[in-house]
């Protein structure tokens, strides 16, 4: 991503922020009641389910980080806070680069839709041209018979 650059690439968000970043699946069982207050939290804060789960999972990390920090020596409370002031800044740049994005998104998506309509307007026109052309077809070829025909029947007319 360059200076002058205000919204960067794909690629370039990609190297910044998930360099060798992998996703790993985690299944694990819990009482039925967990889970419900799981959904009822996620219904609550609008968010979507997988989204609600990494959020809460993710809370409840950030919530045992915090108990260590209280509990940690002076150089590992140092560390800690020196991370959450990191991810605190990474996540504020995600956000804007993440609503860059979508604002690239929605502009390129009304251009698709201009795009699209453009190709119904010239399939039609297409169509119609087709149609027009088929029935020119029709007529020269009326117009070369009545002409043969013509023809024929003039050196008929000029032979007896």
């Amino acid at each position: 991503m360059t200076e002058a650059s205000p919204s960067p690439t794909k690629t370039d968000f990609e190297r910044r922020f998930f360099d060798g970043a992998e996703t790993v699946n985690v299944t694990i069982q819990i009482l039925k009641e967990t889970y419900d207050d799981i959904l009822a939290a996620i219904e609550c804060n609008s968010w979507e389910l997988e989204e609600g789960l990494r959020i809460l999972l993710t809370l409840g990390l950030g919530y045992t980080q915090g108990k260590l920090l209280l509990h940690a020596d002076g150089e590992e409370q140092n560390r800690l806070i020196d991370r959450l002031l990191n991810l605190e800044s990474v996540a504020a740049v995600m956000k804007f680069q993440a609503f860059s994005f979508m604002r690239d998104n929605q502009v390129l998506e009304m251009r698709m839709g201009a795009l699209q309509n453009t190709i119904l307007g010239l399939q039609g026109l297409v169509e119609r041209l087709r149609s027009e052309n088929r029935a020119l077809m029709e007529k020269m070829e009326k117009l070369e018979r009545k002409h043969l025909q013509e023809a024929d029947d003039g050196s008929r007319s000029g032979s007896t």
